[in-house]
């Protein structure tokens, strides 16, 4: 089995028009961002879900909050 190797906050959306918001504001605020499947332990959201690393993710936060984007989960996870 292999160690984890990267941590990274995944947000979750409700919308797709949410999470291309998000993604947007999160380029803007030079953020690295990654959009990706939503992973299935997220729950029920929309389909499109944004990937940051671990490091970014205070700044991820500031920023979303900043322009008014709310997302509906934030979980962090590990990159195997």
């Amino acid at each position: 089995m292999r160690e984890p190797t990267v941590p990274y906050v995944v947000y979750g959306f409700g919308s797709t028009h949410d999470a291309l918001v998000g993604e947007r504001t999160l380029l803007e605020a030079d953020v690295t961002t990654v959009t990706i499947p939503t992973p299935k332990g997220i729950g029920g959201l929309c389909g499109i879900s944004l990937r940051v690393p671990w490091l970014e993710g205070a700044d991820a936060d500031v920023a979303l909050l900043r322009a008014g984007c709310r997302w509906t989960a934030r979980i962090e996870m590990l990159d195997f």
